[in-house]
Parts: structure tokens; C-alpha cells; sequence
């Protein structure tokens, strides 16, 4: 079934030891800002999770992925537009709008990442572009200050032919974020991409599950520790849900080593949902069991939400 109704998302998830989102401009470092001290993770990366979790472990097509030609080079944006052109029935007697018009509805008909975050694609002198249904914020933040620590290791070769021992790798890593995602769903840029309540409870799914699957040496550590959708009658949204949180720890925001180590305020949070209860048609919620709040009159707040009309609060099912 086709999406009609607007959602809003907030993603919280751990990261112990490991580089939550290098940047490539600068070292591989991990991204922070400079004023605040805080880590910072980029919509780019957020999506790339879920589209290898799509693509990796579901088995579903998507479009923002590496192929390569014949020759074993790295495919562009117009050689990836090619992939399609011929499933699609492009003629070469076609004009660019009848030929992007096949391309376009081809392509988001088999790849799930176009419906969900649009895309563009060259076509001859024309482009493909959809915008995207699903947007996270540009720069998600953890809800602390860190400070990046510079590792050494022995490296499992030498550096040169010559060599008598082996090299040494150099690495940048954060002891440990509790970062906070935001994103929306938007119901009417969703009639262009045909996004389906399937694609999003995917999405849901590549958010927990693709989090868990960062097993990668400079991402091992990740783990996430609460997802909740709330979705609406008529459009509404509350914006902002990763701002409305506050993490309050006994120590010193670098010092902090785990989940142990503090409790999340979610005043701000629980007071714009029940200011907005008339328009919210519901909210599913999966939560890790170790994350705590920052007392138990806020966690019956959650409850008291469920005697409240208009208000259904239910688990979120995160497909297997």
C-alpha cells in the first residue's frame, strides 16, 4: 500500500572504539564540530547503511551501489543509467523526455533506494531526478562532546620490498557516542517515487538491523538503542525529535565510556508529543532494554500516553 501519511523518525544508536563517519578530506578522521565537541554522522552515510543492508542481506536491487565495466572500471553516473537503458526499452528514435520517462519509472519500480531517497541520473541531454520521499538531517549528532584518540597498530605487511619488519597503521577513533538520527517521511513526495508502507517498514529495518551489521573493522561497535515512528493524521510533525533529547551523565561528557554512564531526558520530547496528540495517529517504538531514562516519572509518561485518546503507542516489528 502506497504511503499517505506523513512520519517522523528518531534513531539513537551507540558507537564504542570505531570511526562513526570518517571523512575522506581529512585523514579518514572522524567528523566532528569544532565548536561544540560533538560527533557528527552525514544522511550519506545513514542511507549507505540501509542500502547495504538492502542490498547485502535482503537481496533487493538498489541504485546507489559500485559496478563496474568490462574493463573493471568503476562505473559513473551516465554508466549506471546505462544498466537500465536497455531493460527499460530505449529506443535510440526516442526523444530525451520519452527516454528519461522510461528510465525513471524503471528504475524506481526495482531499486527500493530510489523510491526511498530519489535520485538523478544523466540521460543523453536530460537527467532523471526524483526527489526522495525519506530525508535524515545532513548532520546527525551525538548528544555529548567527545575527543578523538589516535591509535597505532602493526600492519600485516611490510611497507617495501625491502623492508625487515612490518609497517605500522595509523587510525582515529571515538571511545564511545550516543548518537541521535532524525528523518521524515513525506507523504507527498512519496506519490512520485511510489514509496509503499513495505519500502518504509524496510527502511525501519536497515536503520536497526544495517546498524547491527557494521562489523567492519573501523565500524565494529555499533549498536543501536531505540527507533520510534511517529506517524500522523494530516501532515503535522513535531520537527527536530533528535533536538528534543538531552543526555545527562555524573561525568564529564569525554569521559564517558558507556551506557552505563548516563540517562537520557526526554521531557522535551514527551511534551511536544502530548501537545501534538490530536494529530498524531500513532507510535511504534523498539527499544534496547539498557537504555534508561532520567526517572521513572518519564517512563510513565510514555505509559500515560497510551490512556490518552488519539494516542496508540505500540512495539515497532522490525522485519526479519
Amino acid at each position: 500500500m502506497a504511503v499517505t501519511k506523513r512520519q517522523e523518525i528518531l534513531f539513537i544508536y551507540e558507537t564504542k572504539d570505531c570511526n562513526p563517519n570518517g571523512d575522506p578530506l581529512d585523514e579518514n578522521k572522524p567528523r566532528t564540530d569544532p565548536e561544540t565537541g560533538v560527533v557528527t554522522v552525514t544522511d550519506v552515510r545513514i542511507k549507505r547503511t540501509i542500502r547495504d543492508y538492502l542490498y547485502g542481506t535482503k537481496g533487493l536491487e538498489i541504485l546507489v551501489r559500485d559496478t563496474f565495466d568490462a574493463k573493471g572500471y568503476l562505473k559513473d553516473g551516465k554508466g549506471r543509467c546505462e544498466d537500465f537503458a536497455e531493460e527499460a526499452g530505449v529506443d535510440k528514435k526516442d526523444n530525451i523526455p520519452t527516454k528519461v520517462d522510461k528510465i525513471q519509472k524503471l528504475i524506481l519500480g526495482k531499486c527500493i533506494d530510489a523510491r526511498l531517497f530519489g535520485c538523478t541520473l544523466p540521460v543523453d541531454k536530460g537527467s532523471v531526478k526524483v526527489t526522495g520521499p525519506v530525508q535524515f538531517n545532513g548532520f546527525n549528532r551525538s548528544l555529548h562532546r567527545v575527543a578523538p584518540i589516535f591509535v597505532q597498530g602493526t600492519a600485516g605487511f611490510a611497507s617495501g620490498k625491502e623492508a625487515t619488519q612490518k609497517s605500522f597503521r595509523e587510525d582515529y577513533i571515538i571511545p564511545y557516542a550516543c548518537i541521535a538520527a532524525y528523518g521524515i517521511v513525506n507523504e507527498i513526495a512519496a506519490r512520485s517515487t511510489q514509496l509503499s508502507d513495505t519500502d518504509v517498514s524496510l527502511l525501519l529495518e536497515g536503520l536497526w538491523k544495517g546498524t547491527e551489521s557494521l562489523i567492519s573493522r573501523s565500524k565494529m561497535g555499533h549498536q543501536p538503542l531505540m527507533l520510534i515512528r511517529i506517524t500522523y493524521k494530516n501532515g503535522h510533525r513535531i520537527g527536530d525529535l533528535a533536538g528534543r533529547i538531552k543526555l545527562i551523565s555524573g561525568k564529564e561528557d569525554i569521559q564517558i565510556r558507556s551506557i552505563d554512564d548516563y540517562v537520557i531526558d526526554a521531557t522535551s520530547l514527551i511534551g511536544s508529543i502530548l501537545s501534538a496528540r490530536d494529530e498524531i495517529e500513532g507510535i511504534e517504538v523498539k527499544q534496547d532494554d539498557r537504555l534508561k531514562f532520567k526517572d521513572d516519572g518519564q517512563e510513565g509518561a510514555f505509559a500515560e500516553m497510551k490512556r490518552l485518546n488519539g494516542i496508540s503507542i505500540q512495539s515497532l516489528v522490525i522485519g526479519g
